[in-house]
């Protein structure tokens, strides 16, 4: 037998799982055996792998754009706080920060930090790694994640002394630790430690070197193998909570990241329970699990509808500086070609739900789509009518060709839809509809999907909306043009779209108080712009149809014990983690 395939049963062995193919980067000798019934096994959440292999298993850069997987920069970064938006009038959880002062403006905000905390490598967690990392971030405006926001609120963020640091902001934002620093879904800065990455340019910094204890993170785990085929974490008795009396160590002793799968290869592995949970399947799927597997539930248990509603409403988005896409009424014509119900009915089985606004049905949201609801009637957005789409084109100039589809110029309307494996259910229906509406509709999965929308080569994509669960701010925020960039540079969100009147009223909506009277006027102002001009199409809420496997790990979050979402590639992750029990 090869040396890479013994190295690979070892391994295999020692992890308690089947066996996965292995390069010639094999597990050191000293990796310790850990028992099934001790070891979590999950995939990759995204389809960045080539011929099954994580591309970016040797980086841990979180703030390049596009950049790493999510298989361990999204829990071990702890935050200032937590937000758990499935309890109703849910607080933010303080965890790494104790609390925090705005002035009475909100131009001002001191916060408070946890006493004991430490990094991976004993040093202290004080505010001067928080200040540093918002000012590293503002220093490079506009080629890191979250750069742009902090160019664009901080003035200037000092530390008072190791536990107190202050930002003071350039206009009023009461918002502002919400919107950055407490991990709610996939939002949230991750905060670095200083005397790591001081010094070092972060556009560059691969922040990994095992031989130097690299990465440096806070969390519970530190990394045990890296390599194209996996990634294992292993729990660190040392971690800071567990010393300082904050928190248990959790149970989970071992986390192993896959590559990503296919959803048939997810139902597989999740029957011979060599998976724990896995990215959402589909209807057919869950049920198919369900009825194979007695130790198989979901957020509602062995019942429907198995999901729960993510604050990623799903839109069909554009690079709105290119043409035909950069005008409005040809988005509008698109628009009309759109029939929701059927995109539900056939893509999804009856198992969601359309969308007609870009924010999250959760009950927090719901006096926002009340207060939109005649302007979504308004501008039509649910009407699917291929004789306006019809009307539209025509008054642009275009005219349909013998083959059925608009041409202009001798060109012919190509309207190819980049996405993710998420959404391969939904588009073909949305590509027959475009079809027959007479649009040259195709659409491509490509591992490349997130550079391809963040570079702009992508013309038109199915991308969410995140939302903070509690507002339309931060769904808004992201359409302001401080993030648009021309097609060939690399934009933090992906829609290219630029209103000034827009970016007005939503600099406005971050200097108001959530519960301040004006805010509904101005979101009604806003997103009247916003329906307008239609950056991007609404089209589906995401229901998370996520498989939870019992047979070595309860006290998963559920509609009965909604203490957190399910999702592994969200921040929020540590805390199921520290809520996850052995069976038996």
């Amino acid at each position: 037998m090869a040396i890479w395939a013994t190295r690979a049963w070892r391994l295999a062995l020692l992890c308690g799982i089947a066996l996965v193919a292995c390069t010639s980067e094999q597990a050191p000798d000293d990796l310790r055996q850990v028992p099934r019934n001790r070891t979590l096994i999950v995939d990759c959440a995204e389809n960045n792998t080539c011929g099954g292999q994580i591309q970016d298993y040797n980086t841990f850069n979180p703030f390049v754009p596009g950049g790493i997987s999510r298989i361990g920069y999204q829990f071990l970064y702890e935050p200032l706080y937590f937000f758990n938006g499935y309890k109703i009038d849910a607080e933010p959880l303080p965890w790494i920060a104790t609390g925090h002062r705005f002035n009475a403006d909100y131009t001002e905000v001191a916060v408070d930090i946890r006493p004991g905390v430490e990094w991976s490598d004993g040093q202290p967690w004080t505010a001067h790694d928080f200040v540093f990392t918002v000012n590293m971030l503002k220093e490079h405006a506009p080629n890191l994640v979250f750069s742009t926001d902090m160019e664009t609120w901080v003035q200037e963020a000092v530390a008072l002394d190791s536990l107190t640091a202050k930002i003071v902001l350039k206009s009023p934002n009461p918002r502002f630790l919400f919107s950055y620093f407490t991990h709610n879904h996939g939002n949230g800065v991750p905060i670095v430690p200083k005397h790591i990455w001081e010094g070092q340019d972060p556009l560059r910094f691969a922040n990994y070197d095992l031989a130097s204890g690299w990465p440096v993170v806070t969390g519970p785990y530190r990394i045990a193998l890296s390599e194209p085929v996996q990634r294992i974490w292993d729990l660190r008795p040392d971690w800071w909570a567990a010393k300082t009396g904050f928190h248990a160590l959790p149970q989970v002793e071992r986390l192993i990241f896959l590559p990503y799968m296919e959803e048939h290869q997810r139902v597989q592995n999740l029957l011979a329970n060599k998976l724990d949970t896995c990215l959402e399947l589909r209807p057919s799927n869950i049920i198919t699990l369900l009825e194979q597997h007695d130790k198989m539930s979901t957020w509602t248990g062995r019942e429907p509808p198995y999901s729960y509603m993510t604050p990623w409403a799903i839109t069909l988005g554009f690079n709105n500086m290119e043409a035909p896409f950069d005008d409005p009424e040809i988005r509008r014509a698109i628009n009309f070609a759109i029939d929701r119900k059927q995109l539900v009915e056939i893509g999804w089985q009856n198992s969601g739900d359309y969308a007609l606004l870009p924010l999250p049905d959760v009950p927090q949201m719901q006096p926002y789509f009340a207060a939109a609801a005649d302007l979504v009637a308004q501008y039509e957005i649910g009407v699917h009518d291929t004789a306006r789409t019809a009307s539209i084109m025509s008054s642009k100039g275009w005219t349909r060709g013998p083959d059925g589809f608009w041409t202009k110029d001798g060109e012919v309307f190509s309207l190819v839809i980049d996405i993710f494996a998420h959404f391969q259910d939904l588009t073909p229906v949305l590509v027959a509809q475009f079809q027959a509406a007479g649009f040259d509709a195709s659409f491509r999965m490509t591992s490349d999907y997130i550079s391809r929308m963040a570079q702009g080569e992508a013309r038109a994509f199915m991308f969410g909306n995140l939302s903070s669960m509690r507002d339309p701010y931060q769904v808004l925020s992201h359409y302001h043009s401080r993030f648009a960039r021309p097609t060939g540079e690399t934009a933090e969100h992906y829609w290219r779209w630029q209103n000034a009147d827009f970016d007005a009223l939503v600099d406005r909506m971050a200097q108001t108080p959530n519960d301040a009277p004006e805010m509904m006027a101005i979101y009604r102002q806003a997103i009247a712009i916003w329906l307008a001009e239609l950056p991007a199409i609404p089209l589906v809420q995401w229901p998370h149809r996520i498989p939870v496997n019992e047979t070595y790990w309860t006290g998963w979050p559920s509609a009965e014990n909604p203490y957190m979402n399910t999702s592994y590639w969200a921040r929020s992750w540590l805390l199921v983690l520290l809520n996850l029990r052995p069976v038996g």
